[in-house]
């Protein structure tokens, strides 16, 4: 038996014999192949290489740091007025430089609302610096409104009401002739302006400091006549109307213009951007300018409507049909309108950034000839060069094409990125089949992505904006870091979590940042074939040109995506890798094998050092397995095909969202103490920065270590925390609130009410109760809720306005005289009537009429209105004007526009008339205005007769008007020596008793308003 078992070769011990010796082979094997990677081992420089660019966690880690660092500091530098505007170094533009910062110096003074004395100042010191700076310049000439040339009347409509406007303009203009007056000529524009709570340094002191800049450039010695005439326009009234702009309309000069460049601003300091221009035609010779900054973003904004304020822009383009370009500061908004809008809060480098800019575009265009000139006789041009214009800058690189341009190369790369990648597909699954993706592989991203934009969601609306509602308005950034790392945490716990549960899938891990790159670029496509085809019927309200960043991710994700389907179309495959390339199927991304140690075996090798078993394997592989796994793994850590898709995709597409979502959200947060529908926009606005931001990350996080992990876990815990803890408002970033005194006459006349108008569930509540003269006198606090989350509180106050040192009594301020009642027989003509209204020290008041118990009719029954012309008026231009009008002419008389030889101003509207606002500049003269309306036929009121029924009639056509004037004068130009504390005592309460993070601006046309009932 023993025999028989030896010659069997069965014994235990020759089994354990024969294992012994193959595991000897193995073993000997496995050190022939580690001995020859040793022999082979690369150099120092080579293996720096392969730890720097190798597909490990510490390698793609490092890239996402110096990405996200790289990132914040270059949008930081192109955005920074101190690092990408240089003052001026000849001599020349220097001493522009300085003489504009002094005239801004002297401008923002004071406060010089249309409504104030101050206006007067800064009209007469423009007037004198004007003449000063023409000299006896041969080609300048100057022109002045307040000589009554120039008053006009025009109609405003909108969905609540139409207005007729009366204004009397006092616009300084000068007229820089050029060389050739076959030219049409350049207009630049900006008002000097501003509202009654504002110093008005940046809205528009920087606009009318720049203008002086421009005219002390052409009128300096050595500077030749410019080929085309320059018209500048120092136009008054911008803030409550528009109506400088609109009156040079009507100013013989304005028929030489063609184009134009508007100067604004919509915030308070900081740099003045390009948001917004006709079309391309004009908008492209921005970029020859030498500091251009702007971006056809904040014109989708403005065009769509979603900035809640306008520029004189709007009536040159839309008025006037001419075009151009708006140039403003744009940011903060919370300061904008308020005191803090002074010469202590600007730097000089702000308005040398506007002057600059303009001097270079005013020379561009006036020095030649341009395309746009000759458009007339070239259609082709005209058509293209008259579309919507993209634009975009960074650091002081300029960027435009027309909008057909952008949709072609849209629709060219929504077509030919598909068509290359479809082949490659079918040559790596068809021919190679050497990748294999399966159901699992092709939903998890889909899946991560939905749900964690869901959760974020939720946390953004319903915790965020719960908790701390006006965060945005001091912390937007600090928002959009907290979602933009629970984001990232979310698709890293959701895309490792499905591959936990599918370890033992085939395939599952099987390149998987490929199959993110081209699913993100295919979530990319269809965006951006729906802005294409939305961009294709581009219009005002619905305008889609700020969108054009979409193309660029796309195009960055698709180079990606089309670099790793050419590396699998042209890899060989053998056969034996066929049969294992699922070796890694069975590794979990979680566990501490492969996925874990990319790279760390090469160490290990290197080293001599034993291999641990839960290194590159399987606990089950054999020892062959062990080490052809082993190599294999080695040599994909040395793949750098991973390294080229990332710094394609990555750095470019941070850069772009970035700089994008922050010009964005720092020219709206803002707005969120304007509206509620301004808040839900910015709540979504960061939502939306902060996944886009974020998905360029995501094919590569399934490489990130524990590192980064804990870094954005503490991002999104100290974010979160300061949610609860960080204030929305501060010194910085203040409550804005709005004031205005109401005086109502036929209420009481000595008691007035203040008005303050602020966002819902803001301190505003707290900030009024803790006024003195609430305390003293125990007045009630009333507020009412507004649309659109805006809110009225409202308090009594004995702090009665000093408008005019000769008034003593409220009624004093508004008295009304009816001149005259209707002359009409009822029913069979219009009724007619005529007042006067005096009011002491004031240039600015609103009559809203009303048929007289018929309050909530929907059309206004006026149809005309005359504003007479009291002082001895001469007219040069009686022929064009040859009537005196009578109540018969008047019913003759056509839509619009009249006046008769007495220079009576006439508006019909058939339409009806709401409101009519009147504008004058002398201080005292009285407010002379007739009215026609409409009769209003009643049929189902009657009143009984002893005889008969009669319709009753008498009361149903009275003319209900309401007058209100405007007072905005603080007294400082008027050599009175009053301050706001003495001038309006209680507008200096709120001023002086506020905390340090509420600001103040004007809710009307004034500070203070008086009003008064009366009927004819």
């Amino acid at each position: 038996m023993a025999e028989t078992e030896s010659g069997t070769g069965n014994s235990p011990s020759h089994r354990l014999s024969e294992t012994s010796n193959a595991s000897g082979n193995r073993s000997h094997q496995q050190s022939k192949q580690i001995a020859s990677y040793k022999s082979s081992k690369p150099n120092v420089f080579i293996r720096f290489i392969r730890a720097i660019f190798g597909y490990r966690k510490t390698s793609v880690t490092l890239f996402v740091f110096i990405t996200i660092i790289a990132t914040l500091i270059l949008v930081e530098l192109s955005n920074s007025l101190d690092f990408s505007v240089k003052l001026p170094t000849n001599n020349l533009e220097r001493t522009i430089l300085d003489n504009s910062w002094l005239d801004l110096q002297k401008i923002g003074k004071e406060e010089h609302p249309y409504t104030s004395k101050g206006n007067d100042y800064v009209h007469d010191y423009l007037e004198a610096k004007i003449t000063e700076l023409i000299g006896k310049s041969l080609f300048i000439e100057c022109d002045n409104d307040v000589n009554y040339t120039n008053n006009i009347i025009f109609k405003t409509e909108n969905d609540l009401y139409n207005q007729v406007t009366y204004y009397e303009s006092n616009n300084l203009l000068v007229r820089i002739n050029g060389s050739d007056s076959s030219l049409p000529a350049l207009l630049v524009s900006a008002h000097f302006d501003s509202v009654p709570s504002s110093f008005g340094v940046t809205d528009d002191g920087m606009g009318i400091a720049s203008l002086l800049g421009i005219l002390n450039y052409y009128s300096s010695d050595g500077i030749d006549q410019p080929m085309r005439t320059i018209i500048l326009n120092f136009n008054n009234n911008e803030e409550f109307g528009l109506m400088g702009a609109t009156s040079f309309l009507h100013h013989p000069w304005f028929k030489q213009v063609r184009y134009f460049l508007n100067l604004e601003g919509t915030g308070a300091g900081g740099k003045a951007v390009l948001f917004r221009g006709t079309d391309y035609g004009i908008v492209k010779y921005f970029k020859h300018v030498r500091y251009p900054f702007g971006t056809s973003l904040f014109q989708q904004g403005f065009n769509n409507h979603l900035i809640h304020s306008e520029t004189d822009y709007k009536i040159y383009k839309e008025n006037g049909g001419i075009r151009g370009i708006d140039l403003a500061f744009y940011k903060p908004r919370d300061i904008y309108h308020t005191a803090s809008d002074s010469i202590k809060n600007i730097d000089i480098k702000s308005l040398w950034h506007m002057l600059s800019n303009s001097l270079d575009f005013v020379e561009i265009v006036s020095s030649q000839r341009i395309d746009l000139d000759d458009e007339d006789t070239s259609p082709e041009s005209d058509e293209k060069s008259r579309e919507f214009a993209i634009f975009s800058s960074f650091f002081n690189w300029f960027f435009v094409i027309p909008a057909s341009q952008l949709v072609l190369i849209n629709v060219t790369c929504l077509a030919v990125i598909p068509l290359i990648s479809l082949p490659l597909l079918v040559i790596i699954f068809n021919y190679k089949k050497n990748w294999h993706i399966g159901f699992i592989n092709a939903i998890k991203f889909p899946v991560s992505l939905v749900l964690s934009i869901c959760i974020l969601n939720i946390i953004t609306h319903n915790v965020i904006a719960s908790i701390n509602e006006f965060l945005p308005n001091s912390s937007y950034d600090s928002i959009v870091s907290t979602l933009y790392s629970l984001f990232l945490l979310l698709n890293y716990l959701f895309l490792n979590g499905i591959n936990f549960i599918f370890k033992g899938y085939k395939g599952l891990y099987h390149d998987e940042k490929l199959i993110l790159i081209i699913q993100t670029s295919f979530i990319y496509w269809v965006l951006l074939i729906v802005s294409t085809n939305k961009l294709s019927k581009n219009k005002i309200g619905n305008d889609h040109t700020g969108e054009f960043p979409l193309i660029m991710l796309f195009l960055l994700q698709s180079i990606g995506a089309l670099f790793g389907l050419f590396s699998w179309s042209f890899k060989k495959t053998t056969p034996d890798e066929l049969r294992n390339n699922d070796d890694e199927a069975c590794q979990a991304l979680l566990s501490r094998e492969e996925h874990n140690n990319y790279g760390s075996n090469e160490a290990e090798l290197e080293s001599g050092e034993p291999i641990s078993s839960n290194s590159s394997v399987s606990l089950n592989s054999s020892s062959s397995q062990v080490t052809n796994n082993l190599v294999k793994n080695l040599r994909k850590s040395f793949s750098y095909d991973w390294s080229i898709q990332y710094v394609v995709i990555v750095p470019l597409s941070s850069l772009i969202v970035y700089n994008t979502g922050s010009l964005l959200l720092s020219g709206l947060n803002k707005s969120i103490q304007e509206s509620l529908n301004a808040e839900k926009l910015i709540f979504d606005l960061i939502q939306l920065v902060a996944v886009t931001l974020a998905i360029p990350f995501l094919p590569f996080i399934f490489k990130i270590n524990r590192l980064l992990v804990t870094a954005l876990v503490l991002v999104f815990c100290s974010g979160f925390i300061s949610i609860f803890l960080k204030s929305p408002f501060d010194q910085l970033n203040p409550l804005k609130l709005r004031f205005v005194q109401s005086i109502n006459l036929d209420e009481s006349s000595d008691i007035s009410v203040v008005n303050v108008f602020g966002r819902y569930g803001s301190p505003m509540n707290n900030v009024l109760l803790d006024l003195p003269s609430l305390k003293e006198t125990n007045e009630s606090l009333e507020c009412n809720n507004l649309q659109d989350g805006m809110q009225l509180c409202s308090y009594k106050t004995l702090l009665s306005p000093n408008l005019s040192p000769d008034v003593t009594d409220f009624n004093d301020y508004l008295d009304v005289q009816v001149l005259k009642n209707s002359s009409s027989d009822y029913p069979y003509g219009l009724l007619s009537g005529e007042i006067k209204i005096n009011v002491p020290e004031n240039r600015v008041c609103r009559l809203s009429f009303n048929n007289s118990n018929f309050e909530n009719s929907k059309q206004s029954l006026v149809r005309t209105i005359l504003v007479y012309e009291d002082n001895n008026y001469e007219n040069s231009s009686n022929k064009l004007f040859p009537f005196e009008v009578s109540e018969f002419q008047l019913a003759n008389l056509p839509e619009g526009f009249s006046r008769d030889k007495k220079g009576t101003y006439i508006y019909k509207n058939l339409n009806g008339i709401d409101k009519l606002e009147l504008n004058k500049l002398s201080w005292d003269k009285p407010y002379h205005v007739g009215f026609q309306w409409m009769p209003k036929f009643v049929d189902s009121v009657s009143a009984e007769n002893e005889n008969t029924n009669v319709p009753y009639t008498t009361d149903f056509n009275n003319l209900g008007i309401q007058v209100e004037c405007f007072w905005g004068n603080l007294g400082y130009a008027n050599n009175e020596n009053k301050s706001e504390d003495e001038r309006i005592p209680a507008y200096g309460e709120v001023l002086h008793y506020s905390p340090n993070y509420v600001s103040w601006a004007n809710k009307e046309s004034g500070l203070v308003s008086v009003s008064k009932y009366v009927e004819i």
